[in-house]
């Protein structure tokens, strides 16, 4: 196989020029795609100064045109080869700007990816092992599969109209059942695409049984679903899905139903919270993926070289899930552990990120008990996470400990 990269880097020059050429003396033009790229986006030496030049003026409320870009801009040296490529193209329709910026970023986005690979090939060859590069080919997918969430700016009346329809069709809004049905109650029918849930908990103190008694029900709802156990083996995990099953059902039932769910696994260790994102990205591609369990945030690795203290490294490993969970528009599921007090270990920004917080609870007594202690937009039972009130412990559950099982 030809592996040899060496056609030239595509680039949109005559879209760049013409996009340059639209926007003189129209300042209206240029607000309308100024925000859509920058400088950088530019092949052309000269014209990605005058993008940048068009910037300044704008800021300086300073009319955007060729005298403003002689007056000012004059005596630069690229300023000639920018005014000869200009007399070019005199008269663009400024109506076809936003296709000429949308043309810029597609070559500008296929040009990077040209020297990404490029780059990825000069490091396998020099690669002694395939992990060394494992983190590189993960970032680069990351990267080329970048999902952007934004839909710009929507008018009111368009909003209120999916509203309404949202309203009148509540099927519609896809619902993800945990198996608890008080739970599900103050859930409004069960978690929601796009949804970051923290479960919290002590170090043994049955988050990942509860997580992973979620992720089961919702397999045998027909939705695929997966995990990333960075603490236990595949094979053990499973192993505790079929016990967990074989509370309500005889044991081969419980193996054959394992068996036939939509359900992946991935037990690699020191994962970073970039190759855990690009990897969901995938899994939702190739397989519909639409819940993820993370297990847990205080084992994902860190990037190499990163010298951040952890309680920033934290943070932006809750940001970057709760982004990936908005973007592909699926559910993420990550546990975390608790400090003595009783608080999200590590970063305040866990709980800020989260859509939804549960507590898994114990006493001295062997109670039991499931707290929402966030709900973004909806009931929970207040802020007050390690203390139980005596008047709302929160919802009484029963573990069955030799079968990893929590039930109601």
């Amino acid at each position: 196989m030809n592996t040899d990269i060496t056609r030239p880097l595509p680039d949109g020059q005559e879209s760049e020029l013409m996009l340059i050429s639209a926007c003189l003396g129209r300042s209206d033009t240029f607000l309308e795609v100024s925000g859509l790229l920058t400088a950088s986006d530019f092949s052309r030496p000269e014209l990605s100064t005058a993008w940048r030049w068009f910037h300044e003026m704008q800021a300086d409320n300073r009319r955007i045109g060729l005298y403003s870009l002689k007056q000012f801009y004059g005596n630069d040296p690229q300023y000639q080869r920018i005014r000869d490529a200009l007399t070019e193209v005199a008269g663009v329709i400024p109506i076809h700007a936003v296709e000429y910026a949308k043309t810029i970023i597609e070559r500008n986005r296929l040009r990077a990816a040209v020297l990404s690979i490029a780059k990825l090939k000069e490091s396998a060859e020099r690669a002694r092992s395939f992990e060394e590069i494992r983190e590189e080919i993960e970032s680069l997918f990351m990267d080329a599969s970048q999902v952007s969430s934004s839909k710009g700016f929507r008018k009111a009346d368009v909003i209120v109209a999916d509203v309404e329809h949202r309203a009148a069709n509540p099927v519609a809004v896809k619902k993800y059942r945990t198996g608890f049905r008080s739970l599900d109650d103050m859930l409004k029918g069960g978690f929601k695409d796009g949804q970051l849930v923290i479960v919290a908990g002590r170090t043994g103190g049955g988050k990942t049984v509860l997580a992973m008694n979620i992720a089961v029900q919702v397999a045998l709802d027909a939705v695929p679903v997966a995990a990333f156990s960075l603490e236990m083996a595949d094979m053990d995990l499973v192993t505790r899905c079929i016990f967990s099953e074989s509370v309500f059902k005889r044991q081969e039932d419980a193996i054959k139903d394992i068996r036939n769910l939509p359900m992946w696994i991935d037990d690699t260790s020191g994962v970073t919270v970039k190759s855990i994102a690009a990897r969901m990205k995938l899994m939702h591609l190739r397989h519909g993926i639409k819940l993820f369990v993370v297990d847990y945030l205080q084992l994902i690795g860190t990037e190499q070289g990163s010298r951040e203290n952890r309680e920033r490294l934290v943070a932006e490993m809750s940001r970057t899930l709760k982004i990936t969970a908005r973007a592909l528009g699926v559910v993420v599921i990550a546990l975390s552990q608790v400090n003595e007090s009783g608080e999200l270990r590590e970063s305040r920004a866990i709980e800020q990120d989260a859509d939804a917080v549960i507590y898994v609870l114990s006493d001295a007594d062997d109670n039991w008990h499931l707290r929402l202690c966030k709900q973004r937009g909806g009931a929970s039972h207040g802020p007050q996470a390690w203390t139980k009130s005596k008047d709302d412990p929160g919802i009484r559950i029963r573990f069955h400990k030799e079968n990893f099982r929590f039930s109601e």
